[in-house]
């Protein structure tokens, strides 16, 4: 069976990730008459809440400082305990 489809299509070459270089989306059939920047700007937006974000989870630096601090602290605390006693 042939079946024949006119369809148009948005297809986003440069899409910023490491593992696909391009994306292609097909436009529904009621939304045809949309431009084709808009369609262009839709389809960037949707593909970039596909993507993960390379943000690496790191510590807030008052709280990187204040474990510092609370380490020195415990450890000044036992070496005198362990002087004295």
């Amino acid at each position: 069976m042939i079946k024949g489809v006119n369809r148009r299509v948005v297809e986003i070459t440069s899409t910023d990730n490491d593992y696909f270089e391009k994306a292609v989306l097909y436009v529904r059939s009621d939304k045809g008459d949309v431009s084709a920047a808009r369609l262009e700007d839709e389809a960037r937006e949707y593909i970039g809440r596909l993507t993960p974000k390379n943000i690496p989870q790191r510590l807030p630096l008052a709280f990187k400082i204040g474990a510092a601090a609370a380490s020195a602290a415990a450890l000044t605390i036992l070496i005198y305990l362990l002087i004295c006693l």
